[in-house]
């Protein structure tokens, strides 16, 4: 069953889920759901040819991000740090190529061995879940614009992205937007 709601909602029935999100329990809460879009699109940008990040809520707890995805536009191959993740696609189709680390000495840094492992297309009101370091996968749009709505319990302020080599590196979490903080105090006279 779909269930329409305002993406305020999503917000208050993701921190009712208590301090500390669980996956299973985030992508319990994100099936069946659709976001009203006229409460998400304040939260949508677009840039031509790539994918935007789009703060929609930050706690301690957890982030949500709408994320905008243009035709082709494709991730960098990465992983979720020490956070969870779970999303789910809002309009379009994505793709997710997921991936196999093996660090050479235990060492997670430098050079790794990378290799593919499957891949996956989801499309509307489908759910894709990873957790933290060992999950690591590539995200792109197909077949058009595309738009997903990922929480991760953390926030993610660096994660490590790797080249198709198996280089890594330290990449900073940035937004393209933030929403702007209103005031409910009373204009002075």
């Amino acid at each position: 069953m779909t269930t329409l709601y305002g993406i305020d909602d999503l917000v208050l029935a993701l921190r009712e889920l208590g301090p500390a999100l669980q996956p299973v329990r985030v992508a319990a809460t994100l099936r069946g759901v659709r976001i009203d879009e006229r409460t998400l699109d304040p939260y949508l940008s677009w840039a031509s040819g790539c994918y935007t990040r789009n703060l929609v809520h930050r706690d301690a707890g957890f982030e949500l991000i709408a994320i905008c995805w243009e035709k082709g536009a494709l991730s960098a191959i990465h992983d979720h740090a020490d956070s969870d993740c779970a999303f789910v696609l809002q309009s379009g189709a994505i793709t997710c190529e997921n991936y196999r680390v093996a660090w050479p000495d235990g060492a997670e840094t430098g050079r790794c061995e990378l290799r593919a492992t499957s891949t996956r297309t989801l499309r509307d009101g489908e759910i894709d879940m990873r957790s933290g370091h060992l999950s690591v996968h590539r995200v792109g749009a197909c077949d058009g614009r595309a738009v997903t709505l990922h929480v991760y319990a953390k926030p993610i302020d660096a994660c490590l992205h790797f080249d198709p080599d198996g280089t890594s590196h330290v990449a900073r979490s940035t937004y393209d937007t933030v929403p702007v903080v209103r005031s409910t105090s009373a204009p002075a006279n």
